[in-house]
């Protein structure tokens, strides 16, 4: 397949063109667990190869598990013996992985294509959890913060920080608003959330970056903190999974100054 000897030389190309569905967005399992099932699919039958790919945490890298060519399975031999692909390529498509590990932890990625190039989903992030180090969702803070000074915006932009901090597992969203609008112009996230090895949590921030003419406008700013985080365990070791909210939130000023900020805690 012609895909396979790009990956070989590196190149991973993410396109979008193509809507490729992942589910669920968020695993969280137990050592131990008799099977994690992840699905894909994308609806257009003019694809005919689907991969599955496995990425670690703080990896820039993919590693191949397999992939189908219509029905017919070809697995990687280093995932065979615990990692189960079925289903079709040009339709619903399923990664069964049994008697999970911690190793187990990562973003799996499906991917569909024809030849050259491949279309991407989101991913679906697994974590094998540690049960002694999961947090609640009240011991989650959440900072906002503004790192430039007011010599810095009067010439340039004005950066905002949004800090997460003291969560397990790292399944954590973070989202700007300008006033009731999600913004995506001048965002940027840590790749991965850090952990802290003192603590056994990790934090993780984003930054929104605004001009300083923008910024004079009174608008309010909203950083959403979205935690995933486990609420119970069954007999056969699958956790159900929860969402928390949190917001934190500054309104600017409507002059030529960064004092004075207003914040609010929901």
């Amino acid at each position: 397949v012609p895909f396979l000897v790009a990956l070989v030389l590196g190149t991973i190309p993410l396109y979008s063109s193509l809507i490729i569905q992942q589910s669920p967005a968020h695993v969280l399992g137990t050592p131990g667990q008799t099977e994690v099932k992840l699905s894909c699919r994308h609806g257009d039958t003019s694809y005919p190869y689907l991969y599955w790919y496995q990425q670690k945490t703080a990896s820039s890298s993919m590693e191949l598990i397999g992939f189908l060519q219509y029905e017919n399975v070809f697995p990687e031999e280093k995932f065979k013996a615990r990692f189960k692909l079925s289903g079709h390529a040009k339709a619903d498509a399923f990664l069964v992985i049994s008697n999970i590990t911690v190793q187990d932890s990562a973003v799996y990625f499906c991917a569909a294509s024809i030849t050259y190039p491949a279309y991407f989903g989101a991913g679906t992030k697994l974590t094998v959890l540690d049960p002694n180090k999961i947090t609640k969702p009240e011991e989650l803070k959440v900072k906002l913060l503004n790192h430039s000074s007011e010599e810095e915006c009067t010439e340039k932009r004005v950066t905002l920080v949004c800090l997460a901090e003291d969560f397990y597992p790292d399944h954590i969203d973070l989202a700007w608003y300008i006033d009731d609008k999600e913004e995506s112009t001048g965002v940027a996230k840590d790749d991965s959330a850090k952990l802290n090895t003192d603590s056994n949590t990790y934090s993780i921030s984003s930054r929104l970056s605004i001009p300083f003419k923008k910024w004079n406008q009174g608008n309010t700013y909203k950083c959403k903190v979205t935690f995933h985080y486990p609420k119970e365990k069954s007999n056969d070791g699958k956790w159900t999974t929860e969402s928390s909210t949190r917001w934190e939130s500054l309104t600017a000023p409507k002059r030529k100054s960064l004092h004075f900020f207003t914040f609010h805690r929901w």
